[in-house]
């Protein structure tokens, strides 16, 4: 698994072309663990959140898998919902 900001580069294989991603985060989801990459673009507000589902491959290695788009809108909302208690939180400690 990618360290915290680190950047790793996929080649997709239906076109061959490299996509870059930064890990930004991860979490866990009913049992499974989700890592939060933004997509490295020269214009920042180009960046899009990418969530991948670290799998196991038939070796024990840790891979990261796509997502399919009904599983995706799941993560992407658990993801918001966590995001959203972390900053209740956040409030919530600098009221105290």
């Amino acid at each position: 698994m990618a360290d915290e900001n680190d950047i790793i580069t996929l080649v997709d294989e239906e076109t061959g072309e490299e996509i870059s991603l930064e890990h930004v985060d991860a979490f866990e989801h009913q049992g499974s663990v989700y890592n939060v990459f933004l997509t490295v673009e020269e214009n920042e507000d180009d960046a899009e959140l990418v969530f991948m589902k670290e799998v196991l491959d038939e070796n024990g290695e840790t891979m990261m898998e796509s997502l399919e788009e009904e599983e995706e809108d799941e993560i992407f909302n658990a993801y918001l919902d966590l995001v959203e208690e972390s900053l209740e939180e956040e409030d919530d400690e600098s009221e105290e």
